[in-house]
């Protein structure tokens, strides 16, 4: 049997890593490829403040399994905290899955115990039946950590099927830098509310790879903010392959036919992202999304993404839009017991911002 190494990524890896992130897919009704051109570690600089990747090579040094784990600060119970992200764990369809997986998180559970992140959180689809039964079965390998269920993510793909017209109930503006420090505030005050929502700063907008200041929508009422989200377009460095269509959307592809994209096709969009309004009022989402919703035909974008946690009210101003859901499972994946877990959050709605994962 040949023998797989595993060591830290650097960036004369990109080419492997890119390959590799070509030849696997995200199985569904849609089968989508996630594509980072052209270089890998541009889409992990938006994961955190920092981060590390981890890859599996074979003897020939071709990469056949990569991992990255990135530091944030993030809000944990109200305060801020500095947390882990697991993420773009991908593994060649020809390898030995579960045998890479066992070695690769021996080598990870050093990145655990460095003290630097409270808590480590990750994603699985819930139709990856083969991750959880590698990672969320409770008689794996003792080598992987616990991965302690929070909820399932609602990932929304919105597509602009058909037109909508401007509601003009609120007064909405776009971002500019007179307002930025106010739309910060505003963010870490409700973003606080919930688990794991990121602790933003005036200078992460302002570096932030391809986003402006002037991608926000912002909600006022009475001269204060009551509503902020924006658009991130990241095609720059992280791409959407629609490799296949499956099951059902055969048939929705047959009946939509131009509207939707054609397999093979890279995908034209943009993410939702920095989603906050007050009290989390669904209401003020759902007004802010029909001007997103507007912007989607105007640029010829075929659809949009947002993420919500399965008990956060803002789920409900997505019920009048056009939406394909995608389904994961958040989790805490530590090397403690569930009690252990439990004992570091308390019953705040978890919050994950889809564009960094």
């Amino acid at each position: 049997m040949e023998k797989i190494n595993f060591r830290l990524a650097s960036h004369e890896d990109n080419q492997g890593i890119l390959d590799l992130a070509h030849s696997v897919s995200m199985k569904g009704d849609i089968e989508i490829i996630f594509e980072r051109n052209p270089d890998f570690f541009h889409a992990c600089e938006i994961q955190g403040c920092s981060y590390q990747v981890l890859v599996a090579t074979r003897l020939d040094n071709t990469i056949c399994a990569s991992g990255v784990r990135a530091l944030k600060n993030a809000y944990i119970s109200g305060k801020p905290t500095v947390i882990g992200y697991l993420s773009d764990l991908k593994v060649s369809n020809t390898e030995r899955k579960l045998d890479i997986l066992s070695n690769g998180y021996k080598k990870m559970k050093e990145f655990h115990q460095d003290g630097k992140a409270k808590l480590h959180i990750t994603t699985i689809l819930e139709d990856n039946k083969t991750a959880k039964v590698a990672l969320v079965w409770k008689n794996k390998d003792q080598s992987i950590p616990n991965y302690y269920d929070v909820g399932g993510i609602n990932t929304y793909f919105i597509f602009p099927f058909l037109p909508r017209f401007p509601l003009n109930t609120l007064n909405i503006v776009r971002g500019n830098m007179n307002i930025i420090d106010d739309v910060v505030t505003f963010l870490n005050a409700e973003g606080a509310k919930k688990q794991f929502f990121p602790v933003y700063t005036r200078e992460y907008f302002l570096t932030l790879r391809n986003f402006k200041i002037s991608d926000f929508y912002v909600t006022y009422d009475g001269g204060q903010i009551i509503g902020v989200a924006a658009t991130w377009d990241q095609s720059a460095f992280k791409q959407v392959l629609l490799r296949k269509y499956n099951g059902r959307m055969k048939w929705v592809k047959m009946i939509f036919g131009g509207l939707l994209p054609n397999e093979g096709e890279r995908i034209k969009h943009f993410y939702l992202s920095f989603v906050a309004t007050k009290d989390n009022s669904a209401q003020i989402l759902a007004s802010l999304l029909n001007y997103v919703y507007l912007d989607i035909r105007k640029n010829g974008y075929k659809y949009c993404v947002v993420g919500l946690h399965e008990k956060d009210a803002l789920n409900k101003a997505l019920r009048t839009f056009p939406t394909i859901i995608y389904k994961s499972r958040l989790y805490v994946a530590e090397y403690k017991s569930d009690n252990e877990i439990r004992e570091l959050l308390d019953n705040r709605v978890p919050y994950v911002e889809i564009a960094t994962l």
